[in-house]
């Protein structure tokens, strides 16, 4: 956590991919509250802020996560097919 806190901008992608262990879900809780306000943070994921608590196992962990990610954020929430799927049935 310590290594990663030295970088202005901590991009993660597609969070809620995978799924995690308890103590990745403690490292990323950690890791978020470190960079809270200190530094910036891109996250990408398909799931919604509402699915947060089964991905977590418990809404007392997703909630204050949540809380902290978009604080002081820019929410884009994108939608649509997905491109790969459209250029695999295009070929």
């Amino acid at each position: 956590i310590t290594q990663l806190a030295k970088f202005d901008v901590l991009i993660i992608d597609e969070l809620g991919y995978l799924p995690m262990t308890a103590q990745a879900r403690f490292n990323l809780f950690q890791l978020v509250n470190v960079l809270y306000e200190y530094r910036s943070i891109i996250l990408t994921t398909n799931k919604d802020f509402t699915d947060w608590g089964e991905f977590f196992h418990h809404d007392n962990v997703a909630i204050p996560i949540i809380d902290r990610v978009i604080h002081h954020s820019n929410i884009f929430m994108l939608g649509g097919e997905s491109y790969r799927l459209k250029q695999k049935t295009s070929s």
